[in-house]
């Protein structure tokens, strides 16, 4: 986001599509709010080349209000209208609502002061604490919202997460990379800066009574493809390990493989077909998690961290022997059944040995001194 000058308290930024109807209301209602409340303010309205006018309705209400229109003709989509708007704003907070009057207005005062006094970082309205609500809403439209707010767990502390009714001090966006899919910038947007201070103010959310819903099922895919990306972005070094993991699995099975074929159809030692095994599977693990477990990996220099892969594997067997050892010999865990578990735990303490090695050693810029195409500098860092 680029820097301005903050000559104001608010942008209210109202995204639009096929929105000529409810404009001509909801701008005097936002102005005459703020206005009331001693809040200096403006409207920027981003609008998608809506083909019902609602660009022309609204530049014809520069003159009378603090407007600004913003009409895209090539890019689309709720949520980089957003940030279209939040990027031209001259304020010291910015503020999202939706323009079909499904946000109360009226908590506008509410939603923008603690954020000018310093109390709060991002102010989001919630239907879902005490005092808010969604008007008229019937059982299914009630599961589905609660269904989608589950669905965010772990990556918010928000009651409401699929709120669109949100404020934030205009700093905070500044070299903010913002990168979501659909319309919930709100959610986008509190994962990634972080805030120490998120107020939520309750709001009774109401089903607009002009224009058409833009609520669709291609939307709530959308809605869960954001929520993968918020998640890897969240955690990922836990996807790494899961990817790990998967491809270790998949190791057993090409080494299985090799060796029953080279017994099978030249009758070598098993010892001997074991180390063919070892060596296929554990070069086919080191591609996988090269070009698909680790972001930097088909970057890295090739030779150089297949050797640092190999030799990370050696040490993770040799621990998971050493461990194997230890149970057997001081916790006699090798008689009966008792000698999966031992396996078991060998297993496990060999796959955290290895993808601590393969993450921070293998396939790490900083230990393999990668630079990248482009940088200037001899090492790069994160």
């Amino acid at each position: 986001m680029k820097e301005s000058n903050t000559i104001l308290d608010v942008s209210v930024v109202l995204p639009t599509y096929n929105e000529a109807e409810n404009i001509p209301v909801i701008v005097p209602h936002i102005c005459e709010t703020l206005s009331r409340a001693g809040l200096r303010g403006e409207v920027i309205i981003v609008d998608d080349n809506s083909p019902d006018k609602t660009a022309e309705i609204a530049k014809a209400l520069v003159g009378k209000y603090p407007v600004q229109v913003l009409v895209r003709t090539g890019e689309r989509g709720l949520a980089t209208a957003v940030m279209a708007g939040f990027d031209i704003s001259k304020a010291k907070a910015c503020l999202v609502m939706d323009a079909d009057g499904s946000h109360p207005v009226e908590k506008l005062p509410d939603m923008i002061r603690p954020l000018l006094h310093d109390r709060a970082d991002i102010t989001v309205g919630s239907r879902n604490i005490k005092g808010g609500s969604a008007d008229k809403w019937p059982w299914h439209r009630r599961l589905i919202s609660k269904t989608a707010a589950k669905m965010s767990f772990g990556l918010t502390r928000m009651t409401d997460p699929t709120s669109g009714f949100m404020g934030i001090q205009r700093h905070l966006l500044n070299g903010l990379e913002l990168n979501p899919i659909g319309y919930k910038i709100v959610l986008e947007i509190v994962v990634k800066s972080a805030p120490e201070r998120l107020v939520e103010i309750p709001i009774t959310f109401r089903d607009r009574e002009l224009g058409e819903s833009k609520m669709s099922l291609k939307e709530q895919w959308k809605y869960i493809r954001h929520l993968k990306r918020l998640y890897l972005y969240k955690f990922p070094t836990i996807w790494e390990l899961i990817r790990f993991s998967l491809v270790g699995l998949s190791g057993v099975f090409v080494d299985m493989a090799i060796v029953i074929g080279l017994k099978e159809l030249f009758q070598l030692d098993t010892r001997l077909c074991a180390v063919f095994g070892f060596l296929v599977a554990v070069m086919t693990n080191y591609l996988l998690n090269r070009y698909w477990t680790f972001q930097q990996g088909r970057n890295m220099p090739f030779l150089k961290s297949c050797i640092m892969f190999v030799s990370v594997c050696c040490i993770g067997l040799m621990v998971r022997l050493l461990v194997m050892h230890l149970f057997i010999e001081y916790a006699r865990l090798d008689t009966g059944n008792w000698y999966m578990l031992t396996n078991f735990i060998g297993i496990m303490v060999a796959t955290a040995v290895n993808f601590s090695g393969s993450k921070y050693f293998a396939f790490s810029p900083e230990r393999l001194a990668f630079q990248p195409k482009g940088s200037s500098q001899a090492q790069t860092r994160r």
